[in-house]
């Protein structure tokens, strides 16, 4: 069973950085500051690690900042997990939405967001969560859900 525990120390940023790397090599590194993060443990071993934060976006939203399961935990319906997870908070917190996006070629992660109940939407330039620049252009799918 793993455990998810706060991420809240600077070896825990550092620790984050290094499982992100391995999860989205091509990404630009994650922001640990301004996002809720949470590592999840297999006894002494570091096997998930997701974050959310409040974004405006029309209205304050929570937003499924990132997310990622190390190679030997995958398949084990861990993202399903922490999106729950996150979803309680941002509920503890008075969201009544939550939104993310994926790559449009990212299948495993788009079957469990519909499990869990989003649905993709037509971002604007308000509610946009992969950047203005990416605006219009293929590639991302955005999602909601009502809390």
């Amino acid at each position: 069973m793993i455990a998810f525990r706060r991420a809240l120390s600077r070896e825990d940023a550092a620790l984050i950085a290094q499982m992100d790397v391995v999860c989205f090599p091509i990404d630009a590194p994650a922001e640990f500051a301004g996002a809720n993060w949470f590592i999840g443990w297999d006894g002494d071993r570091p096997a998930a690690y997701c974050a959310w934060k409040v974004v405006e976006h029309d209205e304050s939203v929570g937003f499924h900042y990132r997310g990622g399961v190390m190679p030997d935990w995958r398949g084990r319906g861990l993202q399903r997990e922490m999106l729950r997870l996150r979803e309680a908070e941002m509920r503890e917190q008075g969201l009544r939405k939550a939104v993310t996006y994926t790559d449009a070629d990212g299948a495993a992660s788009m079957r469990n967001l519909i499990a869990e109940g989003y649905r993709p939407y037509v971002p604007t330039p308000t509610t946009t969560l992969s950047g203005l620049g990416r605006l219009g252009r293929a590639g991302f799918v955005h999602w909601g859900k009502k809390l």
